[in-house]
């Protein structure tokens, strides 16, 4: 089995889109997601979850809620995934809690502020997400120890 890729922005090992995502061909390239912003072209390794009907009654009708998967929930107890710091989240499904190592501090922002990356509220994710330490004096191709991700000197 072929092991997944870990997004380099939200940390995510997840290809499948959530059941509530909006329809998109992911084979047109330049799109943008209208839930994330993430770009089409980036993303050739999704799929779209099948349809996950809800009974009218249930509090999450208005959407599927990831947290409900039995596969994700299982996902997210795997010790691979613990090692990861993995949670769910509603919209992207298992994501990293740390931060990637180049991004800003969201030490000073307000809770309204935006992600211009991934379009996520400061105040959505406050204490739920945690700064990446420096990789500064990580030498040229480190591999990291957690991820298997390679570094690249920019």
């Amino acid at each position: 089995m072929a092991s997944a890729a870990a997004c380099p922005v939200v940390g995510t090992t997840n290809s499948t889109l959530p059941p509530s995502h909006p329809d998109i061909d992911l084979s047109k390239p330049g799109q943008t997601c209208p839930v994330v912003g993430a770009k089409s072209d980036h993303h050739h390794n999704l799929h779209q979850h099948p349809s996950v009907p809800l009974p009218k009654d249930h509090p999450d009708a208005s959407h599927a809620d990831a947290q409900k998967c039995p596969v994700l929930s299982k996902t997210v107890s795997q010790p691979k995934s613990q090692a990861m710091d993995d949670e769910i989240c509603p919209v992207v499904g298992t994501a990293t809690t740390v931060l990637p190592p180049d991004h800003p501090s969201t030490a000073k922002a307000s809770p309204g502020d935006v992600c211009p990356v991934t379009k996520a509220t400061v105040g959505h994710h406050k204490d739920k997400v945690s700064q990446h330490p420096s990789v500064d004096a990580a030498e040229a191709g480190a591999v990291c120890p957690v991820t298997g991700q390679k570094g690249e000197r920019h």
